[in-house]
């Protein structure tokens, strides 16, 4: 059956604290539609600024190796296969305030969707429905992608999504997992009229809308681990400016809450809690 206002997302998913170790876990969906150019070439800027920084760092840091003569350390760049991505953990005092400016301009584009998903591992709702790395990411992306599907209702989605290591005892793909588990949510919900028409896994350094999940992710989790003490002042120091600027287009104290904003975008935090 067609929908005449059936409309078509990319959906964008990273996270953030899959570790056990780490106090919260967070996933942050990016849903954006025939927008998409637009808001690609206007991103696009932050990264060239950041990327510009991050490349004369590196030639300093060579020239100064090659004067010191430590070639084995000037090998090691040589040889690094790390590709160079924007990440709020890589924000720092040479360019927080590209960071700052990029999330002023994404709130200027009033049809992009953003959603948040924190789950705290020492809470008592967390230690109810505890679940392995693997078995967190599927299900709760999978919940976090249905919930939102709700609201957008008729609509198709492409699913691109961070890398994820499959762990050696799952016999199913990432990407039939994923599918499998929206599927089910959105059929138990009796939502018939939505479709997930791919799903697949991209390496964020090869995606900037990926890093741009990750910033703004990170901005949020931010304030998690603030309100816990988590934060170390050397971070804040680097960062803050940057969490700041989204409180204040946000108009709130802290981003540790539940709450959706409609303006001058779509963003959700969830709290996760049940």
């Amino acid at each position: 059956m067609k929908y005449n206002n059936q409309k078509n997302y990319f959906a964008f998913i990273d996270e953030s604290g899959n570790s056990t170790q780490d106090r919260f876990f967070g996933l942050g969906l990016l849903l954006i539609d025939d927008e998409i150019g637009n808001f690609y070439d206007s991103m696009k800027v932050y990264f060239d600024k950041v990327y510009s920084i991050a490349k004369t760092q590196k030639l300093k840091r060579i020239s100064l190796l090659k004067k010191q003569e430590d070639i084995e350390q000037v090998s090691q760049i040589a040889n690094s296969s790390k590709r160079f991505e924007l990440k709020f953990k890589y924000i720092n005092f040479t360019n927080n305030l590209i960071y700052k400016d990029l999330i002023e301009k994404y709130f200027t584009f009033p049809n992009v969707r953003f959603c948040v998903l924190v789950m705290d591992r020492k809470s008592q709702e967390f230690s109810k429905n505890s679940l392995d790395p693997w078995d967190a990411y599927i299900h709760r992306a999978a919940m976090l992608l249905a919930n939102n599907m709700k609201n957008i209702t008729p609509c198709k989605i492409c699913v691109l999504a961070d890398d994820l290591s499959k762990p050696s005892n799952i016999k199913k793909s990432f990407e039939e997992s994923l599918k499998a588990s929206i599927v089910s949510r959105l059929t138990k919900s009796s939502i018939s009229n939505n479709e997930i028409f791919g799903v697949t896994r991209l390496e964020s350094h090869a995606s900037l809308l990926l890093q741009i999940v990750d910033i703004l992710l990170g901005s949020v989790m931010y304030d998690f681990k603030k309100e816990s003490g988590l934060i170390s002042e050397t971070l804040a120091l680097r960062q803050e400016m940057v969490v700041e600027k989204m409180r204040e287009i946000l108009r709130v104290d802290s981003l540790s809450l539940n709450k959706t904003f409609h303006k001058p975008n779509y963003f959700s935090i969830w709290k996760f809690n049940k």
